[in-house]
């Protein structure tokens, strides 16, 4: 009411003026020729007159204000929606382009793996020749430092081909029924000049265990856990294999060494990326802290829990826990 008041006044203020004039006028001619009556009686007519005009202006008013306000929604909301829309094109472009960037990049990865990976391969050839070149070295001392070499060279273009396609390794993954005591067979038979070198004692209680698992990805991360034993041996080193089921869903392996140990305190970090512990090889070795990083990613993709048990100066004890995950991959 307020609104119509304010809008109205200019015509508020004449019909008031008009009214006051004429009672003014005849106010004062009523005094010879007008009676009082008959003024009396126009002012009944012209305030009722006036307030049935007033009263279907301000119906008038109100319906106008209504037929405004709604073409105002209206509008904004088709302002709303054609914003909304245009948003939602511009964010599904961008999220377009991004799915495509991100394609190109694993396309990209993917190149530089297979490139990395024919490279690796070609370079093995030569890398056997040496091998059997070595062989007819006469002089046993350097044909035993050269075997060593070419043995680390191997593992070393191993582990370049095995990292790069860490970066997308659901591209090459094959989950299948495998027996643990192949595994453990094939990757002590990858470590095997270091093992015999180093004279280590082996002992292995796995009977017929089965996982669900990738064995190549499986054989490449006990080499690591292999590899660090090695590295990390005391005086008579051993290392022991075992493992058991324990429900239907769930079967533990473990792999115990008799090496230096770790701190503790160290437990927590030694899987972060280049966490570089305390431990020293004939005080010449310090860990590049890749290899149980390499362990836990690779742990994480086959969807295998790792727990380390260890003590300083006594050894370290490496627990695997795989899952039946036959439902989730849809294998029999």
């Amino acid at each position: 009411m307020m609104g119509y008041i304010k809008e109205r006044k200019a015509v508020f203020f004449l019909q008031a003026g008009l009214f006051l004039f004429i009672n003014l006028y005849f106010g004062y001619i009523c005094g010879t020729n007008v009676y009082v009556m008959d003024l009396l009686y126009f002012d009944v007519i012209y305030l009722l007159a006036a307030g049935i005009w007033m009263k279907n202006d301000y119906e008038k008013w109100k319906r106008l204000g209504e037929i405004i306000e709604r073409e105002e929604s209206e509008t904004d909301e088709e302002q709303k929606e054609l914003m909304g829309n245009q948003l939602f094109l511009f964010f599904q472009k961008r999220q377009q382009e991004k799915e495509e960037e991100i394609a190109a990049l694993q396309d990209e990865i993917r190149e530089q793996t297979d490139y990395m990976t024919r490279w690796v391969h070609e370079t093995k050839l030569p890398l056997s020749a040496l091998k059997l070149m070595n062989e007819r070295n006469s002089d046993s001392e350097l044909r035993e430092e050269m075997q060593e070499q070419l043995e680390r060279l191997g593992q070393l273009l191993n582990r370049i081909v095995m990292n790069g396609k860490l970066s997308s390794p659901q591209y090459d993954m094959k989950f299948e029924k495998i027996l643990l005591q192949d595994v453990v067979t094939e990757s002590m038979k990858n470590q095997s000049y270091f093992l015999i070198k180093e004279h280590f004692q082996i002992e292995m209680e796995l009977e017929e265990l089965f996982v669900y698992s990738d064995k190549r990805w499986l054989v490449y991360l006990l080499d690591q856990l292999i590899g660090n034993s090695i590295k990390y041996k005391k005086e008579e080193p051993a290392l022991f294999f075992g493992g058991k089921k324990l429900s239907e869903e769930e079967t533990l392996f473990w792999m115990e060494d008799r090496g230096i140990g770790i701190d503790p305190e160290e437990i927590p970090y030694i899987f972060d990326k280049g966490y570089v512990g305390t431990n020293l090889r004939k005080g010449d070795y310090r860990s590049t802290g890749m290899g149980l990083y390499f362990v836990q990613k690779i742990a994480r993709f086959l969807n295998i829990e790792i727990r380390v048990e260890s003590k300083r100066g006594e050894g370290t004890r490496f627990e695997l826990y795989f899952q039946k995950n036959t439902d989730y991959f849809m294998m029999e």
